[in-house]
């Protein structure tokens, strides 16, 4: 059975250029992923892929288009599964994908997550 994240991006896409919105992706680097060097951050690219942005966009298993950098004439190529978020640049709304979306299998549990969660409590009793 194919996966349904590669419709769920364009979906998002769609729903960008539809409302005037500017699509970005968030990818995290891998061996796999090609592009440009030097604009990744802590091993993961933010890239525009608006219509005005790219050309020969494609968004199908593998995501690829074609953009400058710096001036720069790239072709970029990004496995499906190396897309961690698809979202609006304006207002930050779309989907971000949890390890759950890729693998089927839930992501493990951290203490640090689990201790962030538990707040102590803001009030104060007044007499």
């Amino acid at each position: 059975m194919k996966s349904t994240k590669p419709y769920l991006v364009r979906a998002i896409f769609d729903w960008c250029l539809d409302e005037g919105f500017t699509p970005y992706i968030l990818v995290s680097l891998s061996d796999q992923v090609k592009v440009p060097r030097g604009h990744d951050k802590n091993n993961e690219i933010i890239l525009n892929i608006s219509s005005t942005s790219v050309t020969k966009l494609v968004i199908d298993d593998l995501v690829s288009f074609s953009s400058r950098f710096a001036g720069i004439h790239e072709d970029i190529l990004i496995p499906i599964d190396s897309i961690k978020s698809i979202y609006a640049q304006e207002n930050g709304e779309g989907l971000f994908f949890d390890r759950i979306c890729i693998t089927g299998k839930k992501a493990k549990k951290t203490k640090k997550n689990i201790e962030q969660k538990i707040k102590k409590p803001h009030l104060k009793i007044v007499k």
